[in-house]
């Protein structure tokens, strides 16, 4: 028997963890059996305070509100999950033909395709682009582990989910999340978002310090993230989801998806290989990804995760199905904090001692954030006593980033990709052909986490290129 939760005890978690993650609004969702409890944090935007009805963009913990849309499809005999992608989704090629040929629906939804996260068209494509065309780059861009060796992570992979269930169904995807979830669930206050959102919408704004004072940012996560991303949700509606997967978990037929079609979405489908604390936790630290659900395990029993973050943005659904007990933590910052918090409030919900998830969390993070700088680093070693060599201006281009122009501004060098604005950087020389991005974009303000952008001046005067660390390699176009 779980003994009733502390609710005084949980609601200073709360305000403790939000706060250490320096949130300026965040929600939590709490469910333990039949009973749901909603917590909230500081301003959705300025002047206006979080309510359990404010809506937050909820970025990658969308992917399981996708699964479950598509596993509707496949309950309603529209597609089978082993239907070969391409026939719905032409535009999704690879490299390889064969992987092209024979990749499913289930590779896609259980993220064991194998390709690389790196690219604007993985990160940072322009809102203005159609989710065609994003997809149609990944034609042109490496793999990273062998097809269905691994998991391997990518957002390219449930934008085209959404975009083959928006042509099966022959409806916009924001109508059939709001008709196969939203509607038969009753979350009055969330929907997922193909559009931009209209400015001065009531809903949560994402935050993180610039120059050290907490700023609102633009959101770049924009609408042809849809399916990897876009999911609005209210902590009130929090619970509602919630509680349904639970449910489902333990075998209710009651919600729109029937149970075993949830208990799919949580059926290890994909081996997470070298996971950190942040997939894989105690125990062993086995780990492994259903249809849009991490599945490990947590004091013996199954716990079921999925986090999202994006600029300014960090969120973090977890689920004890054993135990009927389910958080959810949306925050308006960006800190591994969130995901230790999920943690924290999932424990006290199982009755079990609670574990300072903080200080693992942050070290896995830093220790992460400290691999990837250095290997950049290593790829683009500075020589500061060297004489500055400048790239030549034009227009640079390759298959997956597109064009990109450097430009001379008096003293300084600018860098634009057509396809990337939110890109839009000044050069910054760090010595001899290596140079640093000072982006124009308040979203892009650096943070303690993120990975160094580098630019190298390569090639000979008569074929003149760029190394960089974000765009690949760039060739001077004629």
């Amino acid at each position: 028997m779980i003994r009733p939760p502390d609710l005084a005890r949980i609601g200073d978690d709360v305000e403790r963890g939000l706060a250490a993650a320096g949130a300026c609004g965040g929600a939590v969702a709490l469910v333990l059996g039949d009973r749901v409890w909603t917590f909230v944090h500081g301003e959705a935007q300025p002047g206006r305070r979080v309510t359990p009805s404010t809506p937050f963009h909820v970025c990658s913990c969308s992917k399981p509100f996708t699964a479950a849309v598509f596993s509707q499809l496949v309950q309603d005999g529209a597609v089978a999950w082993d239907t070969p992608v391409h026939t719905v989704v032409p535009e999704f090629e690879f490299g390889d033909p064969w992987v092209s040929a024979h990749c499913t629906f289930r590779d896609l939804a259980s993220l064991r395709v194998g390709l690389t996260r790196a690219g604007i068209a993985e990160w940072g494509i322009g809102q203005n682009l159609s989710r065609e065309i994003r997809l149609v780059r990944a034609r042109h861009m490496d793999f990273a582990a062998p097809f269905r060796d691994r998991f391997s992570y990518s957002n390219l992979c449930y934008i085209a989910l959404s975009l083959a269930a928006e042509r099966l169904a022959g409806k916009p995807y924001p109508d059939l999340v709001q008709d196969l979830i939203c509607t038969p669930l009753g979350l009055a206050d969330s929907y997922s978002a193909g559009f931009a959102v209209e400015p001065g919408a009531d809903v949560a704004l994402p935050c993180l310090p610039v120059s050290g004072v907490p700023t609102r940012v633009r959101d770049l996560t924009g609408p042809n993230s849809e399916g990897s991303a876009r999911i609005y949700l209210s902590a009130r509606d929090a619970t509602g989801w919630l509680r349904f997967l639970l449910a489902a978990l333990g075998g209710s037929d009651a919600g729109p998806l029937p149970s075993m079609a949830v208990q799919a979405m949580a059926t290890p489908h994909t081996m997470v290989r070298d996971a950190d604390i942040r997939l894989a936790l105690q125990e062993g630290g086995a780990c492994a990804y259903g249809m849009g659900l991490f599945v490990t395990r947590l004091h013996g029993q199954r716990l079921l995760r999925h986090g999202g973050g994006g600029r300014g943005w960090r969120h973090a659904t977890a689920l004890a199905p054993d135990a009927r007990a389910g958080v959810m933590v949306m925050a308006a910052a960006e800190s591994p904090a969130v995901d230790a918090l999920a943690l924290q409030l999932l424990e006290a919900l199982m009755g079990e001692t609670a574990h300072d998830w903080g200080t693992p969390f942050a070290q896995a993070a830093a220790v992460a954030a400290a691999a990837e700088r250095d290997a950049i680093e290593a790829l683009f070693p500075v020589d500061p006593g060297a004489p500055i060599s400048s790239p030549v201006t034009g227009r640079y281009a390759n298959p997956v980033t597109g064009e990109v122009r450097i430009s001379a501004d008096g003293s300084r060098m600018r860098i634009v990709p057509a396809d990337a604005p939110d890109f839009a950087a000044t050069l910054r020389p760090l010595g001899g052909a290596v140079f640093d991005f000072a982006f124009d974009e308040p979203a892009l303000a650096p943070q303690p986490l993120d990975p160094p952008f580098r630019l190298r001046v390569a090639g000979g005067p008569a074929s003149p290129a760029l190394e960089t660390s974000y765009f690949g390699r760039l060739v001077r176009m004629t």
